[in-house]
């Protein structure tokens, strides 16, 4: 090993309570790797005296950063990823986007929910399936085989192409099977259809407004039409829960690649760095203790 050679300004000692020297071509270490050494000196600094070694050899401060470990935790969290960068303000504003994503969602699927329940509450009071089922048995199907069919106690789905067959033109919709399998398509069709169909269940439709024969029928409720206000309010209400839901799931994304991009510029800029140490020491200089840092660059 070669001793390394330090010029240092003796003005600077003299006069500056920080000196500098650098040394340049020693040869040190297995391999003989070329090194450059840059040594600052403090005089009579008296929280530097004491004896001090550290190394960051090969590391910028933070050392270099998983790419992979970024993307995921944002993924998880957005502003997680920004946070392990060390970035406090992406983390903010990525995580301010994932609170106000889901108290949108909680918000607005409350909402919906409420209303939901507020219609279901309203139909179950004012329209009667009991009403509608003997409309379509005394006016359409008595006579025939379906005569007194068309009942919950007694009514096989798989009869209702035959059933409808019978039915004015827009009797489409089978509110039957939907009241014993799925309540969510019968409580839309109480309202979305009841002009032209299920006008007979609402206790308030209108005689006068209601036109029947062999080839259509129409109703005027009134209480149908503020159950399909109630209705489009709910499911404006939860639709505005799904854009909560899309929102976030986009912050994620953006969250998870702009954390592996801080990453991977991070881990340039730590190759660049890469290959440094550095010492921190006291040494006895002219008589005096001296604090000694020494820089290290290997090639």
């Amino acid at each position: 090993m070669k001793p390394a050679i330090y010029l240092a300004s003796l003005l600077s000692l003299l006069l500056c309570p920080i000196g500098l020297a650098m040394a340049e071509g020693t040869m040190e270490g297995l391999g003989g790797s070329d090194k450059i050494e840059v040594a600052f000196f403090a005089q009579n600094n008296p929280s530097l005296q004491q004896r001090v070694e550290t190394s960051l050899t090969g590391q910028q401060p933070g050392g270099r950063k998983s790419i992979q470990k970024a993307f995921l935790l944002s993924a998880i969290l957005p502003g997680a990823g920004e946070y392990y960068m060390g970035s406090k303000t992406r983390m903010l504003i990525f995580g301010g986007i994932e609170v106000l994503s889901w108290t949108g969602y909680l918000t607005y699927h409350h909402k919906g929910k409420v209303k939901e329940k507020e219609f279901r509450d309203f139909a179950n009071e004012h329209w009667r399936l009991g009403y509608y089922l003997d409309f379509i048995n005394e006016t359409f199907l008595e006579g025939t085989k379906w005569y007194n069919k068309y009942y919950p106690d007694v009514y096989d789905p798989e009869d209702w192409d035959s059933i409808s067959t019978y039915l004015p033109n827009g009797f489409i919709h089978d509110v039957l099977d939907a009241w014993l399998h799925d309540r969510q398509q019968y409580y839309e069709m109480i309202g979305k259809y009841y002009d032209r169909q299920f006008g007979e269940g609402w206790d308030d439709s209108d005689n006068e407004y209601r036109v029947v024969s062999d080839s259509a029928c129409f109703w005027y409720s009134p209480r149908a039409e503020d159950y399909e206000d109630m209705r489009d309010l709910s499911n404006k209400f939860l639709k505005r829960a799904k854009w909560g839901i899309g929102a976030a799931l986009v912050n994620r994304v953006l969250s998870a690649f702009d954390a592996a991009l801080l990453a991977r510029r991070h881990n340039k800029r730590a190759d660049r760095f890469s290959g440094f140490s550095l010492r921190a020491t006291v040494i006895d200089y002219c008589g005096e203790p001296t604090p000694h840092l020494i820089l290290t660059k290997r090639f």
